[in-house]
């Protein structure tokens, strides 16, 4: 979810938040055997960003599937991912100068959720760093349209942080300057010649899917869930499809 100013909420219908209940229970693909990290090749490396409040963890699935298919993943180091987006961001950076130096090429950003939206922002500004962007239900539009119980997360959220816990996301950063900056910078072209793809379902009941409609990326549809992308044997197939392109 991007933090670029409220809309109106999206209601999501009823057998879409009944496919995103249902859609939790894949999280159980994300308990199995470590997958070591495969040694270095003509593979893109990938730095897994999670969504909003979920961590690394929530990708290890996505993670190890990739791994037995050759690529090296790293994880993002943002954290929860309910800080500013500009802090999550600049993070994220720093975590890919860090995976682009010791692999010594540029890196593929794979980003779920708000995950998604922070890997766009990242790769707008340190595209030097980035061999190509993939994201999964991922507002990349600049707006903000989310089903009511996440917007009632956010305004939790707020409410702690005007009670002294700065860690988390601040109102400024969906309805102040820090959003008014998000914004220019989506409203700015993305990258020339960079590989940019987003990966969007009808059926989700977090975000209004039309955010995910970026005109400069390619477009896939999927007929799963928000939350089932990041366990989805059909997404992870079309993310190893992506990366390997990016290798030429």
């Amino acid at each position: 979810m991007t933090t670029t100013g409220f809309g109106a909420d999206f209601v999501p219908g009823r057998a879409a938040r009944r496919d995103e209940r249902r859609a939790y229970r894949g999280f159980v693909r994300l308990v199995g055997r470590p997958v070591p990290q495969p040694a270095p090749g003509s593979a893109v490396p990938a730095v897994l960003v999670p969504g909003f409040i979920s961590g690394d963890l929530s990708l290890a699935y996505l993670g190890r599937q990739l791994r037995r298919a050759g690529v090296r993943t790293f994880g993002s180091g943002i954290g929860a991912n309910l800080g500013c987006t500009d802090a999550m961001v600049a993070r994220l950076v720093r975590r890919l100068e860090t995976v682009a130096a010791a692999e010594e090429r540029p890196v593929a950003l794979v980003g779920h959720s708000r995950g998604g939206m922070i890997v766009n922002l990242a790769a707008r500004r340190r595209p030097d760093l980035v061999a190509g962007v993939v994201v999964l239900s991922a507002p990349v539009t600049g707006a903000l349209s989310v089903a009511p119980h996440v917007r009632a997360q956010l305004e939790f959220l707020f409410r702690l942080h005007r009670r002294g816990l700065r860690s988390v996301i601040a109102q400024e950063c969906v309805m102040g300057s820090c959003a008014e900056k998000v914004i220019a910078e989506f409203l700015q072209s993305f990258p020339a010649g960079l590989p940019y793809t987003s990966v969007y379902t009808r059926n989700d009941a977090i975000i209004d899917w039309r955010t995910c409609l970026d005109p400069a990326a390619e477009l896939i549809e999927v007929p799963g869930s928000h939350t089932g992308m990041a366990t989805d044997p059909a997404v992870r197939s079309i993310v190893a499809d992506r990366l390997a392109a990016m290798a030429g």
